[in-house]
């Protein structure tokens, strides 16, 4: 298996049109992850349950493994439809999937037809590090990271944007026309929610999402984005150190098997779950010398309730805290960005002007600077044509435009 957590498809499949639930997304993604880069071929694919469920922080009960058993069964029968114009075209995800009850493993094969979309791709591909979704909330967060991202290439390291008529958005999504019928509804459910997974959790931001208007009906919808950059930091998914089975969470603290059976009895598998995460944390934090005394009071008395009423809170203010970063991120992003086009549109009115008026205001904006830069702007001006499109007067220079006009 490779370890980069690579995914790449073509960009005609990240086109395609299909509906899959966000354990369908994730399943297919990991699996899309495991192809090597020189595979010529598909194989049939090995996938454990419990690298699933540690790839995306979810603990390894026996209802994961039923789902994960669902959405690869599922697989199967779910189509992409690659039409294009008169060109109708439909194909599976998966052809063959095996899973042993009990042991936690999948056996899964590709649909040989999506071979020229995920192997050998030399061009017109999208590539991403699987981490950077592993902790979005919907499957509408997923399709629009990735349709998004296939436009990084235009921005060339910088702002670029995408977009879309809000009924090609709702083919995008697998939206039905009975679903969130009223656009202030896909707004508030579906593309706010995807935006702020995106600008919490991946590698690229979403400064603003515009929506455009033709006689007062919302008819598209603009996202502008950039990347966070390449030393964007991923936050490993924590898991804690013992099974996430009661029997072996107890045989992990060297509790006896017939107490094993007695406690299982007496308190219940979730609760002991409960008691060994809150026993774990305190060793952590070095405060507990004897874990399995320890661990026995605390199912006796309670203790971790508290503390996982605690620990929600703490989770709950974190999240909060990211949200308001990010959207105080986008306000000044936003800001930046109208500050750029106000001098873009600025300095394209200037150059339209006749080309003495622009050779005197060069020479009144020459005056009005301080010594210094005075001396470097005659440099410019006297090598360049157009010294005003320099990264360092730019902004004073349509500053001086705005001013001058309203003088």
């Amino acid at each position: 298996m490779s370890n980069t957590n690579l995914v790449t498809k073509s960009n005609e499949l990240i086109e395609a049109r299909y509906k899959l639930t966000l354990y369908e997304q994730r399943l297919i993604l990991l699996l899309i992850s495991i192809i090597q880069p020189d595979d010529d071929d598909f194989i049939d694919y090995e996938l454990h349950v419990s690298v699933f469920a540690e790839m995306f922080g979810i603990e390894r009960t026996g209802d994961v493994y039923s789902k994960v058993e669902e959405a690869a069964r599922q697989l199967v029968t779910r189509g992409l439809d690659l039409s294009i114009g008169d060109n109708r075209h439909y194909i599976a995800w998966l052809s063959n999937v095996e899973y042993t009850r009990g042991q936690g493993v999948l056996r899964i094969s590709f649909h040989k037809s999506l071979k020229p979309y995920l192997l050998q791709l030399k061009s017109h591909f999208t590539q991403y590090n699987l981490r950077y979704i592993v902790k979005f909330r919907s499957q509408y967060s997923i399709r629009l990271y990735e349709l998004l991202k296939s436009y990084e290439y235009l921005g060339d390291g910088g702002f670029f944007y995408r977009e879309f008529h809000v009924s090609d958005l709702r083919l995008f999504f697998g939206i039905g026309e009975n679903e969130y019928e009223k656009f202030g509804h896909l707004k508030l459910r579906v593309i706010e929610p995807s935006v702020k997974d995106i600008n919490l959790h991946s590698d690229i931001f979403v400064s603003s999402v515009d929506y455009l208007k033709d006689k007062r009906e919302i008819k598209k919808v603009k996202f502008t984005v950039e990347p966070k950059g390449k030393d964007v930091e991923v936050q490993p998914i924590k898991l804690v150190d013992f099974p996430t089975n009661a029997a072996m969470a107890l045989l992990h603290y060297g509790i006896a098997d017939l107490t094993i059976k007695k406690w299982i009895k007496e308190y219940g598998e979730e609760n002991i779950l409960n008691a060994c995460r809150f026993v774990h944390a305190k060793q952590e934090a070095g405060q507990v010398k004897d874990a399995p005394a320890y661990l026995a009071m605390a199912l006796k008395e309670r203790y971790y309730v508290a503390w996982l009423e605690a620990e929600s809170k703490k989770e709950i203010k974190r999240s909060d805290s990211m949200v308001r970063k990010a959207e105080q991120e986008e306000i000044e992003r936003r800001a930046k960005e109208e500050v750029r086009m106000r001098v873009n549109l600025a300095l394209e009115a200037f150059h339209a002007r006749p080309e003495l008026e622009q050779v005197g205001l060069r020479a009144i904006f020459g005056n009005t600077v301080n010594t210094i830069t005075a001396k470097s702007w005659r440099k410019l001006v006297a090598t360049e044509s157009q010294p005003e499109n320099d990264v360092r007067f730019r902004f004073e220079f349509a500053n001086f435009l705005q001013n001058y006009e309203s003088v």
